[in-house]
């Protein structure tokens, strides 16, 4: 008869499962623990803002979601929550993107291992309150052209270009066009990471 796992030996491969890369396993690694991490994230964040700014209308609370779970912000606090020497991984260097992933496996792993009730306070004291939200905040770049275009009564208009990578690793790009003329282009982790991105490129053009 095949002896049952105790709970702290589930407790232990969870967690270091939640910190290997798909270079240092493709068989067993976090990307499955990460895409269940990114649906939490989004439903805790979203329920969050909601009860928070009950007078904010749904364009407002769109931005600061977007912002808190937006790939930039969450390779930072994964930068900060994640100890370098948890993370199992071949890649030559560990890059932002590593960190940011091992984040969302790691909400996924302490959901299984612990609850909703947990995975909850830890979303809320370590990511939707982080040092980094205020700063990202103020740095809306879509915003700040808008203001610009708008005085300059300019046309401005976002094109999705292309996607790649997996449905919970996908990379968006955007090309900008203002007046039909092309300005700049980049890519993101969601279609509105890449939609800022474009944005802040083209401040450098029209400012």
């Amino acid at each position: 008869m095949k002896k049952k796992k105790s709970r702290f030996n589930y407790r232990e491969e969870i967690y270091k499962t939640a910190f290997q890369h798909k270079s240092y396993c493709k068989t067993n690694n976090n990307e499955r623990l990460e895409f269940l991490g990114d649906a939490i994230l989004c439903f805790v964040v979203s329920e969050y803002i909601y009860d928070e700014n009950k007078t904010q209308k749904e364009g407002y609370l769109s931005k600061k979601r977007a912002v808190i779970v937006a790939r930039k912000h969450l390779n930072m606090v994964g930068k900060r929550v994640i100890n370098k020497e948890l993370l199992k991984t071949k890649t030559e260097t560990i890059s932002d993107n590593i960190y940011g992933n091992a984040l969302e496996a790691l909400i996924g792993a302490i959901y299984i291992e612990r609850g909703i009730k947990e995975v909850k306070q830890f979303i809320i004291d370590k990511i939707i309150n982080s040092e980094f939200v205020d700063e990202l905040i103020n740095t809306d770049y879509k915003s700040n052209l808008q203001k610009i275009i708008q005085k300059n009564q300019n046309d401005i208009k976002y094109n999705l270009t292309n996607t790649k990578g997996p449905e919970h690793d996908k990379e968006f790009y955007v090309t900008l066009f203002i007046d039909n003329k092309q300005i700049s282009r980049a890519k993101g982790r969601s279609l509105k990471e890449a939609e800022q991105n474009a944005a802040k490129k083209a401040l450098k053009s029209v400012s």
